[in-house]
C-alpha cells in the first residue's frame, strides 16, 4: 500500500511554480510537510497565511486589507 505522503509530495514537487505564482510561501509548505510527517496517511492537510496586509488610519477611519494564501492538499475520488 503506497501512502498518501509520497503522492502529496509528488504533487508540491509537480505545481512548484504554481504554487509559487499564486504566494505559497515556504512556510505554508513547511506547514503542509510536518502534517503529512505527523501522519502520513491522512486524507488531506491544510494551512492558511496571511502574505500581505495594508492598514491606513485617519482622522477615526481605518482601512485594512488582507491578501491570504490558502494551501490544501487532499485525496479525492
Amino acid at each position: 500500500m503506497e501512502m498518501h505522503k509520497e503522492q502529496y509530495e509528488a504533487l508540491i514537487r509537480r505545481f512548484a511554480n504554481e504554487i509559487w505564482e499564486v504566494g505559497v510561501t515556504d512556510d505554508i509548505t513547511k506547514i503542509i510537510r510536518a502534517q503529512i510527517d505527523r501522519a502520513p496517511n491522512s486524507a488531506g492537510c491544510n494551512a492558511e497565511e496571511t502574505t500581505r496586509k495594508f492598514t491606513y488610519m485617519h482622522k477615526g477611519y481605518m482601512i485594512q486589507a488582507e491578501q491570504k494564501v490558502s494551501l490544501t492538499v487532499k485525496k479525492c475520488k
